[in-house]
């Protein structure tokens, strides 16, 4: 079982107060993957895994790579009228709007700004990178998903207790800490869902026992 948002606050504020006094020039890099793991321990965040827009988003966005992988990026971007050249920041969001409208007609309204935001940040740096596999959909989504959750959760904490460092800072760290979680705890599960080994619904689940494991 997870923490209450109540108690997962009051966990970091405790962190965060006894390594500050126990070691008053503690680097924030050091004790912000402490924190990201009380707040992936926390009920809230194993809501958001199993909520259905995220279900939806992610299943929509694998399926969407699939099909960029079997028949490449260019004949994926004809099908928006789009070259590969002329694929821009604006271009790339009419695609993903587009994206967006089909998987609302087939599952019904996203209600989560959150879930939205990630997959949106996902979609973009896949499409604009020119990436195709669906395991580095899949991977980038949890990254910046986690991350968003991180900063929700623990953001006003951090920035009390260290007031002198950069909101950059603070991003880049929890960016950080997000990329090397997905790697080692979600990777494998991710190549499975790729493989055909699991399904996405079944992906899903097990990304959320990983999540109560820890």
């Amino acid at each position: 079982m997870g923490s209450s948002v109540r108690k997962t606050s009051a966990k970091i504020k405790k962190l965060l107060k006894d390594t500050i006094e126990l070691n008053p020039s503690v680097d924030c890099k050091e004790v912000i993957p402490q924190v990201a793991v009380e707040t992936l321990r926390s009920k809230k965040t194993k809501g958001y895994f199993g909520d259905k827009d995220f279900v939806v988003l992610a299943g929509g966005g694998f399926a969407c790579f699939k099909r960029v992988k079997e028949v490449g990026l260019d004949t994926f971007l004809q099908d928006y009228n789009i070259q590969r050249e002329e694929l821009t920041v604006i271009e790339v969001q009419k695609i993903i709007e587009v994206i967006l409208d089909r998987i609302e007609e087939e599952n019904g309204e996203i209600d989560s700004i959150l879930i939205l935001s990630a997959f949106q940040s996902a979609m973009a740096n896949m499409l604009l990178g020119k990436l195709t596999e669906p395991t580095e959909f899949l991977s980038i989504f949890c990254e910046i998903f986690i991350s968003m959750i991180i900063r929700e959760d623990a953001n006003e904490a951090l920035t009390s207790m260290f007031r002198d460092i950069s909101t950059e800072t603070f991003n880049k760290s929890i960016e950080e800490f997000s990329k090397r979680y997905v790697k080692e705890n979600f990777m494998v599960l991710i190549e499975n869902c790729s493989n055909g080994e699991i399904q996405i619904e079944e992906l899903i689940k097990k990304l959320q026992d990983t999540l109560n494991k820890k």
